[in-house]
């Protein structure tokens, strides 16, 4: 299993597979396990940052313990003000952008965005862009990527933290039973803290629960079919 989980990682581009791996450093440092990259249009890495809303120490996120402290919000602090506006620069997350992050990277000078999985509590959030001109002016392409194991694995993230504190939102939990159930499993059985306290790596999580993810990819996949 252990070979097949690393080369479908490796089948993710580069960018991907750094935000899978921030997101699990924000799980195993008790955030809500999502995480963002940008690039450059050549692909050359600009900025990253991954969600800290419980914690403290910022790292190099000054966003910290905050309620700014999403991944996006982290990525687009560090891009020095017209700076990149010539750059290209593509935003990949494995969360669909909330609507807090959405309003951010329009302003900021991100023009592509790469989504991982879909958000249960924000679909449909892009038809801001419809508020007036001015939104509707240099809009980002948004592009959801097609949904896999690991896009289950970006939603179980939060999903598991949801459930471990005890704070779920109803409608996340409505429009993921499965997944819920899943990580209530997880949460019950110290799988996933156990290996967060081993320092295991995105893809041997991935590994240890790797046909279940796999098992979500329906609910998962209907999620990204509905738009609101």
């Amino acid at each position: 299993m252990g070979d097949a989980v690393e080369r479908s990682l490796a089948a993710l581009d580069e960018p991907m597979q750094r935000a899978l791996e921030l997101a699990w450093e924000s799980v195993r440092a008790g955030s809500l396990g999502i995480g963002a990259v940008a690039v450059r249009g050549d692909g050359s890495e600009v900025a990253t940052g991954r969600n800290r809303l419980f914690e403290h120490d910022p790292g190099d996120d000054v966003l910290a313990g905050t309620s700014l402290a999403h991944a996006e919000m982290n990525v687009l602090a560090k891009l020095k003000n017209r700076r990149h506006e010539h750059d290209g620069l593509v935003l990949h997350t494995t969360l669909q952008p909330c609507v807090q992050c959405l309003a951010a990277i329009r302003l900021s000078p991100v023009r592509g965005v790469r989504v991982l999985a879909p958000d249960p509590i924000f679909r449909g959030i892009e038809r801001m862009r419809d508020i007036n001109t001015f939104m509707a002016a240099n809009w980002p392409e948004i592009e959801q990527l097609a949904i896999s194991e690991w896009s289950v694995l970006a939603l179980l993230f939060p999903t598991h933290t949801g459930v471990f504190w005890s704070s779920q939102l109803d409608l996340w939990s409505a429009r993921l039973p499965q997944l819920t159930t899943l990580a209530g499993r997880l949460v019950a059985s110290g799988l996933v803290v156990d290996h967060a306290r081993d320092d295991s790596s995105v893809a041997a999580i991935a590994s240890a629960i790797w046909s279940e993810l796999g098992d979500g990819i329906d609910e998962v996949q209907a999620l990204a079919d509905t738009h609101g």
